[in-house]
Parts: structure tokens; sequence; C-alpha cells
């Protein structure tokens, strides 16, 4: 069986569109309507999440700052030419019993069936707008879109979603959540930055405007949930960001006590690792990454058909995951042109992650398996081990898994840096310290090591990894939560706070 990893590694065959620079303005080709009577292609783009979905959407923006309004693109399935119900949006986050909050409720409005074009996956959905609405005084959050059928009261979940951010950045915590994998792993409208129905084995680049899966509920809604339980214990004030965001504006990465890092937060461009990098070991401020496999696959942003003048929208995410990909022709320098592939982080030794967080991905097994591996604790004098009772040796808890990093993901003692090539100053491996060990098993039946790591950069900064994507389900996830194992959790954003 070919890796999925090994298959991503391959060289792209096909995929969408030339390179497109950030915020370009491009004319797209002319395009096929999808023919209705064709169902194989039918199902290959209406995917969803949920079982008979009537009403798709999407939003026309990552984010919005309080205040400000965004637009909802709606159209009915193809076996349904139109309906007519409600809007209504409501903020995930912790409020009791309840994990969620109404914040706007519509009035009605008619929906109609729109035509879906064969490049919708990379080019965007194209449907016109159905709702505005206004943010007005909503705090930063993740927020929601269902769509209520007047007819019989049946609710579309998770239409849509928006990020509400807050452009003073005066809050104590910042939760970057991984918007940009969300949409990398999106298959609606038959292509993804890793499978495609329609030409090659995939897309080298996808759109922001279409309907997306709510990844958000499968691992950071988990960590949301117990972190603003305990801001409100703590009396700490979250705010919340998206890839975007970061790569618009650095100083999101900048003027938080702490910053946290989504799940599985793989896809980054490189303005975002620049930030963070400068935010670790230039400004000495701490971080915590929450799950595995981040800033793995470098991106870019583009913008087909924005507005002369418009400020970038950057609705499409462009990667070739490849080192030859054709900006290297744009630029003179080698070097520099290096810095700029829509590759692996790590390829060429460039840009290696486990010198960002001390640890970098190794594999993985499928994510719906049933497989569970535990962290066992590997020592106990860090100070977020203080009153937990934990032991060295002691299990943690079913959190390893389904990718993981360690410090060695090649197990050769390089930790992926080479002196001849490498862009990047290495992190003295005196400086990592390894809390947590897990021994999971990947796709392959190979055995491998996940490590979670925190260390202090020569700058000042309080790093902890995770080195799980599943640390989150640890919180929250019904079968896995433990108690010490939140009381950790606690400690240890309590220790980043502190010292940020």
């Amino acid at each position: 069986m070919i890796s999925r990893r090994h298959f991503l590694s391959s060289p792209v065959l096909a995929g969408a569109t030339s390179l497109v620079p950030v915020f370009a303005q491009v004319q797209p080709a002319a395009t096929a309507t999808v023919p209705c009577n064709s169902v194989s292609v039918q199902k290959a783009i209406w995917k969803s999440y949920y079982e008979g979905t009537r009403v798709w959407g999407y939003a026309d923006r990552h984010s919005v700052s309080p205040g400000e309004s965004f637009t909802i693109m709606l159209s009915t399935s193809l076996d349904l030419k139109s309906v007519t119900g409600k809007i209504e949006v409501f903020r995930i986050g912790y409020y009791g019993e309840n994990d969620r909050k109404l914040v706007y409720s519509g009035s009605p409005v008619q929906v109609e069936q729109n035509d879906v074009e064969l490049t919708a996956a990379s080019l965007g959905a194209g449907w016109p707008p159905a709702w505005h609405i206004d943010t007005d005084s909503w705090e930063s959050g993740y927020y929601t879109v269902d769509f209520i059928d007047d007819w019989d009261g049946q609710r579309d979940l998770n239409i849509a979603f928006i990020v509400v951010t807050n452009r003073d950045k005066s809050c104590d915590i910042l939760v970057e959540l991984s918007t940009n994998n969300y949409q990398a792993y999106n298959d609606w409208g038959g292509s993804s930055l890793y499978t495609s129905a329609f030409a090659g084995d995939r897309a080298q680049m996808v759109s922001f405007d279409r309907p997306t899966p709510p990844d958000f509920f499968e691992y950071e809604y988990h960590f949301v949930l117990w972190l603003e339980q305990l801001a409100a214990a703590e009396d700490l004030k979250i705010d919340y960001a998206t890839n975007f965001d970061i790569y618009r504006d650095p100083a999101f990465a900048e003027k938080y006590k702490l910053f946290i890092s989504g799940s599985h937060n793989e896809y980054w461009s490189k303005e975002e690792f620049d930030a963070v990098h400068r935010r670790i070991f230039e400004l000495g401020k701490n971080t915590l990454f929450l799950g595995a496999n981040a800033a793995y696959w470098q991106v870019r942003y583009g913008d087909l058909d924005n507005p002369a003048g418009r400020l970038g929208r950057g609705r499409q995410l462009i990667c070739y995951k490849d080192i030859d990909d054709p900006i290297r022709q744009r630029v003179d320098d080698e070097r520099e042109a290096m810095l700029l592939v829509t590759a692996m982080f790590r390829e060429e030794a460039r840009r290696p992650e486990t010198m960002l967080m001390g640890v970098a991905y190794q594999s993985y097994f499928e994510a719906a398996s049933d497989a569970r591996y535990s962290y066992f604790v590997a020592r106990t004098d860090l100070p977020f081990f203080a009153g937990t009772g934990y032991r060295e040796g002691e299990p943690v808890g079913d959190v390893v898994g389904y990718e993981w990093d360690n410090t060695d993901p090649d197990g050769d003692g390089k930790r992926l840096w080479d002196a001849e090539k490498s862009q990047i100053r290495p992190l003295d491996p005196s400086l990592i310290k390894v809390a947590f060990k897990g021994a999971p098993v990947d796709l392959d039946g190979k055995q491998g090591t996940a490590e979670a790591v925190y260390f202090i950069s020569p700058a000042g900064a309080r790093v902890f990894s995770t080195g799980s994507i599943r640390w989150a389900w640890g919180l929250g996830k019904p079968g896995f939560v433990q108690e010490k194992f939140k009381l950790l959790n606690r400690n240890l954003v309590m220790h980043l706070l502190q010292y940020g």
C-alpha cells in the first residue's frame, strides 16, 4: 500500500491552473456547467458531511472584526429547486451546559438552485449573494451558520462558518484555528489538495468560496470549550484568528501573551512561518502548538476576480507540493526562491519544523481508526506537573494520533536540519525536554515514536508542542477525557501566561 505521505510527495501531474501570484488579478478559463443528468459528476461535487442536506453555503471572507459584515452564498441541492427558510448564526464556546449561543436570526429568505462548474473546487462556486449579516458587537470566536426550512423546520447544520477576530489584539490568548487545513482536505466540488475526481491526482489550487465540512468540530472544538471554561474561571480573555489573518497581519502572532496553534495546522504561508518564528526566537513570546503536523506544507494565497484596488481576500489556496514550483523561474536568487516554493518546509532541509517547535511530523494511521495509543510521562520535573500526581512511566490517556510528531522524525540524529542547506538557525537539542512519549503504529504497521516537548528558546520564549492531533480529545471528547490530564493542561496554560 502506498502511504498517504508518499502519495503526497509525488510530483504534481495535473491540477488546476498555472501559477497564480499572491492576489494576482487573473481571468479564469472558460468552464462547463455540470450536466444535471450526470449522476457520477453530481456525487463527485455535491458532498455533504450530513445526510439529506437541502441547503449549502459559504461565507465570502475568512474573518471579520466586530462591527464588520459578511455575506453568505447559498444554493439548494440538485434535487430541490427552491426552498424558503431563515439563517441562524451561533457562536461556539463555553456557556455552562451549552456549547453555543444564538447571535443572529434572519428573516425568511428564498434559496434557489445554483449551477456548479467543474472548476468550482479551485476557482470557487461563484454563487450570487444570498444574505448579508452585520456582526455588531460580536465577540471574537468561531461562528457557525445553520439554515432552517420554513416548510418542516429541518435544520441544515453548519452550512458555513465565519471567524470573528479582534483587530486591537488586546486579549491574553490568541487561538489560531486551522482554517487552511479545513480547505486543503475539502473535496467539495470534486477536488482537494489530496484528490481529484476530474483531472490528475489532485488540485494544485483550492478555493475558500465553496461549502466546507465543519472540521473545527473534530478536534479544536474540544479544546475551545475547555479553554473558554478555564478562561471564565481565571478571568482570561481569548481571541481567535485564521491562518489568513496571520498572513495578512503578522502582528497577530506578536501581540498576545500566549499564541496557540490549532490541532491540525498543517498548511502555512511563508509569512505565517516568519511571524511565528519571530515570535519565538526574536521576541521571546510563549507559544503552544496544540496538535501535530504543523507547518508541514508551505502555501500561498491567490485572488481570482478581485476588483482592482480592493484589499486582497486570499480566496484561493495554492500548493504545488513540489520543489519545482514555477515561482522558482521568477526569482533569480536560488536561496531566496527556495523560501518561496510551495513544498514541504523541510524540503531540501530549507526550514524544517523541528527548528520552529522542537518536533516535526513522523507518521499517521487512518483518522477514522479505532486504534488508541497512550502518551506516557517521560519526566515530572517541569513546572506544569505540580499537583497533578503524575509519575514517570504513567499513561496519560489515549491522545496519540492520528498523526504524530517527534524530535527526530528520520531517526538519523539530524532532526531534518542540514548545515549547508538549511536557512533557519538550529535549535540546540539540549534545550528540548521530552515530557511525554508514545509508541503508535502507523498505517503500514510500523511502530513510530510520538513526543510532546517543552523548551525555552534563546530569546526566552517558553514553548510546548503536544506532538499529537488528538491531544484536544483528552480535554473534552467522551471516552478520552481524564481529569488529571485536564489539570496538567490548566497548569500548562497558566504557566505559559505567567511568563508571557
